[in-house]
């Protein structure tokens, strides 16, 4: 598994994509590795946010911006179990899900401590994995964490029941199509993502 060497950032593109094996799935990633690293850069692990259509292609803007104001770490960028290149089996995920298929991805690919990137809702998958795995954990940074009241509030067994049985029917596969066309990410974006409009760009 050899990483991609980042010389010229400005044109920064998303290395080849690599696999593993977790629990019989197969899960994607990638690595950027400049060229003047030393083993004393820790490697960042980013863990990218869920929702439609997204993936650790989330990140890129990151990557070239990171190399671009000189930093030299490595970064790993994984696809979670059920985003981008990584399978997708139909099952309701848990933080734990995730957390278990990061901390057997440090374990086996990047095997050293790593400072953990998290953006949104994910946070608890950031914690689960501190909690299981501190020893390759070197530092944590959450990126627009989600309020406090939603994450402390645990919503009743029965809602999140509800709610994943109804996006598991047509009519949740007719939103998610919907949900994936550029009218409505741009509509999302603009109203929930972005102070300003003109930041929303086709990327």
């Amino acid at each position: 598994m050899q990483p991609s060497a980042v010389a010229n950032t400005t044109n920064l593109t998303a290395s080849p994509s690599q696999f593993y094996s977790w629990q019989n799935y197969r899960c994607a990633y990638e690595v950027h590795q400049p060229i003047n690293t030393t083993y004393e850069d820790v490697p960042l692990l980013l863990i990218h946010p869920i929702g439609v259509g997204l993936s650790r292609q989330f990140w890129q803007r990151f990557c070239r911006q990171w190399y671009d104001a000189g930093q030299r770490n490595p970064i790993y960028n994984p696809d979670l179990l059920g985003c981008g290149e990584s399978d997708m089996p139909h099952v309701a995920y848990t933080p734990d899900n995730w957390a278990e298929q990061l901390q057997y991805f440090l374990q086996t690919v990047v095997r050293k401590p790593v400072i953990v990137v998290v953006q949104g809702a994910l946070l608890p998958v950031a914690i689960q994995l501190v909690q299981k795995e501190s020893n390759l954990i070197a530092g944590l940074v959450l990126s627009g964490p989600p309020a406090w009241g939603l994450m402390t509030n645990k919503s009743p067994e029965w809602r999140q029941k509800v709610l994943w049985n109804l996006f598991d029917s047509p009519f949740g596969s007719a939103f998610y199509r919907y949900a994936r066309t550029p009218k409505f990410l741009r509509s999302f974006s603009t109203r929930q993502l972005f102070a300003s409009e003109n930041a929303v760009d086709a990327e």
